[in-house]
């Protein structure tokens, strides 16, 4: 395990955690993250591979022995729209949006369907204790979308506020109850307390991301004080090549600015980036770290890696 050069803010928050024989198991797990660079000395611990079509895959949590993700599967695929006056740069396109629960075998146990109409699009999720938070939205960006809370063991699916914006990812923090969410390419990171989210959603707190290295592709919390983010980027080499990256990025709830970077390398057998699509940590009771990757569509599997020295 490397250890690297945190931000001063990122050690400071380090110093503010219990001492090791004290701390609980997020503050373990956060302490963990803190210290790792990049995947290079990670070890694939499992394939498991899931006995459905996943469809496109975007967030993904576990609750006991159960894991749940969400897809989105598209019918009509969106068109550009050339020179068009819309704020929208693309058709809306059509689909269906679902959530997945499988065991840890990859069998699927339950299936329910997502959206509305043109919002077909589930992004990241996250479990905050009590309910599943999932948005869903169109697909493209500056659209529109609906949050739900969804009972994790009735699949009781409740919607909780629409906004005017892409959501591709949303949790809640159950300590003080605030939602947050990011838009399209997670170029705005948003915050609501409960009360904007329920009545007037168009006051939340929006702030432009900066220092960052990816596009978030799905968020969990995992502490009060700070989230864990997947994703990937293209960056230009010339007018015709470009270089995509993958990574993880813990973010400060508090301020909403990035604390951490884990550059992921990582790839699937076919290619895939490991944080292509939705991924999850753990700490677990051995106090171990660990790393699950769905990176593929349609057929796919889901991969487990850890550290191999913890």
């Amino acid at each position: 395990m490397r250890l690297v050069h945190a931000s001063l803010s990122a050690l400071l928050l380090l110093t503010q955690l219990p001492a090791l024989g004290q701390r609980s198991d997020d503050d373990a797990g956060l302490r963990l993250l803190m210290q790792l660079s990049s995947d290079a000395d990670w070890k694939l611990l499992q394939t498991t591979p899931l006995d459905f079509e996943v469809h496109h895959p975007q967030g993904m949590t576990r609750i006991g022995d159960s894991f749940y993700m969400t897809a989105v599967e598209t019918i009509v695929r969106p068109e550009a729209i050339p020179d068009s006056e819309s704020k929208y740069d693309r058709t809306p396109g059509a689909g269906k949006g679902y959530l997945f629960k499988f065991d840890l075998q990859g069998k699927l146990e339950a299936t329910i369907s997502l959206g509305e109409g043109s919002k077909y699009h589930p992004g990241g999720i996250d479990y905050d204790g009590e309910n599943l938070w999932i948005s869903v939205a169109e697909y493209r960006p500056a659209s529109h979308s609906i949050v739900y809370a969804v009972n994790p063991e009735t699949l009781d699916v409740t919607e909780v506020f629409r906004f005017d914006d892409h959501l591709g990812g949303v949790l809640r923090n159950p300590a003080d109850g605030a939602i947050y969410g990011l838009n399209w390419g997670s170029q705005t990171l948003y915050r609501w307390t409960e009360t904007e989210a329920r009545r007037s959603p168009a006051l939340g707190y929006a702030k432009t991301k900066t220092g960052s290295d990816v596009d978030y592709q799905d968020c969990q919390r995992v502490t009060e004080q700070a989230m864990l983010c997947s994703g990937m980027r293209s960056l230009p080499i010339d007018n015709t090549h470009y270089l995509t990256i993958g990574g993880l990025e813990l973010v400060d709830l508090s301020k909403l600015e990035v604390m951490h970077k884990i550059r992921v390398s990582g790839t699937a057998p076919g290619g895939e980036l490991l944080t292509r699509n939705p991924f999850w940590f753990e700490y677990d009771e051995n106090q171990r770290g660990n790393f699950y990757f769905v990176p593929e569509d349609d057929q796919a599997t889901l991969y487990r890696y850890a550290p191999a020295r913890q």
